[in-house]
């Protein structure tokens, strides 16, 4: 075959479907077993039949042997009971009687020994005749022809016989000593006709064959559609999943295997999936109405203007302070979807060095003072904290912080920022004694537009992205913010960080090349 051929042959083996792939891969490997197999055995069914016969003769001469020890007399027909249950013939010559005993029904073949043929009686067992019945020049001169010729295991002679009409025999043959005298024990049988044997045994291996290949390929078949049933639940379940709805869910009944870890993770996929369609859609829907309320209201002054405030001087500076708030307010909130969206498509550039949260700490409070807001400010810290992170960020993240404080802490309130540190972390915390947020508010305030009780705080500015913000700040710093509030009582954010250790200033430059 040529190489444009097999490749034509495995790209289009790789384009069938994967049931398909499973089952030629599967019923392929099994036929070449098979077939290697057979092969394998048709090559040695002459052994393997020489070597079931060769157990029957020596079970057949220990059988005799047996006997013999036993004292009894020895007749044909004994000998012929003796061995009824085997395919064997057999003669003993006993050497002291001269005398042959057969189970051989008909002309005894020229190989076995007759009493005409035998020397004299061995003195001792090491001087037993050198098996004068297989006289090669005679056998042949009798159309017979010895191929093989050897000691067995057991110390007798064996040989294998072909005739002229290609008839083959094996025979053993043995000397043995009893007290009642010595025996030379012959048995025999003939080996069935070879090319028969081989024919007979090829057509039942092949019918054998080609049911095992036809089965192998049914199997194949019915392993693949099993194994592969949960891919196909999954393929079914994506086909009937939309946007519009992402309900579909896929049974992880069964065993703990590979199908299962991937039926429950396509599940957990859709899970969050889903979430995050929700969210979205909360937050287009969220961030229409805050962006519809500014221009609504710049619509209405501008109207306003134009029916009345051209004549009327306060109208039109009414009108003129409301758009540019409203302006601001829009400019704003665009700013925050802009770093939010940046920071999730991974745009943000991050400049992260070894930085002080004191000095950021101290930075912010000044600065809040500045501010000149009816409200104590106080600075606390606990020994010097430095970290690696990108120091506008902080800031943002500080500055997030303290503009909550300053919105829902009331006039002649208290507002704390500490600086401290354990083993591990370094911690900086913002905490006021303001309106405090419900414990089951919590775990939203930090998604997006989220405002708790938005009915309840129309008159305080905001648009609900600030701690989403700060989250992400914190989420890209591997850190954390911690969240302690008590309705009526105030609350605390604090954000920890891991400590800057000298040794991991290779670290810094490493990100900083980043």
């Amino acid at each position: 075959m040529s190489k444009k051929n097999k490749n034509r042959l495995f790209h289009g083996f790789r384009h069938l479907a994967i049931a398909k792939r499973i089952t030629l891969l599967y019923g392929g490997i099994f036929t070449l077993s098979l077939l290697f197999l057979s092969f394998f055995m048709i090559l040695n069914i002459s052994s393997m039949q020489q070597s079931t016969m060769r157990k029957e003769l020596q079970d057949s001469m220990v059988q005799i042997q047996e006997y013999l020890d036993s004292g009894e007399t020895l007749t044909d027909e004994r000998l012929s009971a003796l061995l009824a249950e085997n395919y064997v013939e057999a003669s003993v010559f006993s050497y002291e009687k001269d005398e042959m005993y057969s189970s051989i029904h008909g002309n005894i073949p020229p190989f076995i020994l007759h009493p005409e043929t035998a020397m004299r009686e061995p003195q001792f067992k090491g001087d037993f005749p050198a098996h004068p019945d297989l006289r090669e020049q005679e056998l042949n001169d009798m159309g017979y022809e010895i191929s093989v010729k050897r000691e067995n295991k057991s110390g007798n002679q064996e040989y294998i016989l072909e005739n002229e009409s290609d008839q083959q025999f094996m025979l053993i043959s043995s000397h043995y000593e009893t007290e009642g005298g010595m025996y030379r024990i012959q048995v025999f049988r003939m080996l069935s006709d070879r090319g028969y044997m081989i024919l007979n045994f090829v057509s039942k291996l092949v019918i054998a064959d080609v049911i095992g290949i036809f089965c192998a390929f049914l199997i194949g078949q019915y392993i693949s559609r099993r194994v592969l049933k949960p891919v196909a639940a999954i393929r079914e379940a994506a086909e009937r999943i939309s946007i519009e709805d992402l309900s579909q869910r896929i049974s992880a009944d069964g065993p703990d295997d590979e199908m299962k870890e991937l039926t429950e993770t396509f599940n957990s996929m859709i899970d969050r999936l889903d979430t995050s369609f929700q969210k979205q859609n909360q937050f287009i829907s969220d961030a229409s109405h805050e962006l519809r309320t500014p221009i609504s209201v710049i619509q209405g002054y501008a109207n306003l203007i134009n029916r009345w405030g051209k004549s009327d001087p306060d109208v039109l500076q009414e009108s003129i302070d409301s758009i540019l708030t409203e302006t601001e307010h829009m400019s704003a909130l665009i700013r925050q979807l802009l770093f939010l969206a940046k920071g999730d498509q991974s745009k943000l550039n991050l400049h992260k060095e070894k930085m002080s949260l004191n000095e950021v700490a101290a930075e912010l409070v000044r600065e809040m003072e500045v501010l000149d807001v009816d409200r104590k400010i106080t600075f606390k810290e606990d020994g010097k904290v430095e970290i690696i992170a990108d120091y506008d960020m902080i800031k943002q993240l500080l500055w997030v912080h303290g503009e909550n404080a300053l919105k829902y802490t009331k006039d002649g309130g208290e507002i704390e920022v500490s600086v401290w540190k354990d083993k591990k972390f370094g911690y900086i915390s913002v905490k006021d004694n303001g309106t405090g947020i419900a414990e089951e508010d919590i775990p939203k305030i930090f998604d997006r537009f989220y405002r708790v009780d938005k009915s309840r705080n129309k008159e305080i500015s905001g648009t609900g992205l600030g701690l989403s913000i700060a989250k992400w700040i914190m989420d890209s710093h591997d850190g954390k913010i911690l969240v302690e509030s008590e309705v009526g009582k105030g609350t605390t954010f604090t954000n920890q960080f891991r400590l800057y250790v000298a040794d991991h200033k290779t670290d810094v430059k490493m990100i900083q090349k980043k």
